[in-house]
């Protein structure tokens, strides 16, 4: 027996990651109030049909949003880690999401979904293995990862402008650069 996806199952994965594309991109323009399965069918050019065979009610997509948008970041952060250090990697992909363009920003998305839906946030929480071992994260990595988030929330809320300049100074001097 063959390996390899057949043409229809991966033509069903592209269908399954359009459609959560899509459902990112209504979040970070409307908020989840307008994420709605039409708006989600509409945007990614399929029928509301296509969409319910792969998420049957807006909670499903949200979740299923939630956990790929979560696991889309652990693999850059431990992509970034490369055996090191999973809080300096954590900071650096923080800091390099500030510096996209507002519409590419998708992993703020998981913000708006978990404050629409806090129930979600537990979900992203399991997903998400920023610690390196059983127990407690050092100091060190503790406040490597309220750094970056802290600097995830200034994004978001456009509280100030960090420059690029300052965003390099800010990962040497936290040693994550």
């Amino acid at each position: 027996m063959s390996t390899i996806p057949s043409i229809r199952t991966r033509s069903a994965g592209h269908r399954r990651q359009q459609l959560l594309d899509a459902a990112a991109a209504l979040v970070l323009k409307k908020g989840t109030a307008a994420l709605t399965l039409d708006a989600v069918a509409d945007a990614a050019h399929v029928s509301k049909g296509g969409l319910l065979y792969y998420f049957d009610s807006k909670n499903s997509l949200l979740e299923a949003l939630a956990d790929y948008l979560a696991e889309q970041l652990q693999v850059e952060v431990e992509r970034q880690a490369a055996g090191g250090s999973l809080a300096k990697a954590y900071l650096q992909v923080v800091s390099r999401m500030g510096q996209l363009p507002k519409d590419q920003q998708v992993f703020k998305a998981l913000t708006i979904i978990c404050t629409a839906q806090p129930e979600l946030a537990g979900r992203v929480r399991a997903r998400l293995h920023l610690s390196q071992g059983p127990g407690e994260a050092s100091l060190d990595e503790l406040h490597l990862r309220l750094v970056a988030d802290g600097m995830w929330l200034a994004d978001l809320f456009s509280c100030y402008e960090i420059s690029p300049d300052q965003r390099a100074a800010l990962l040497r001097k936290l040693g994550a650069a």
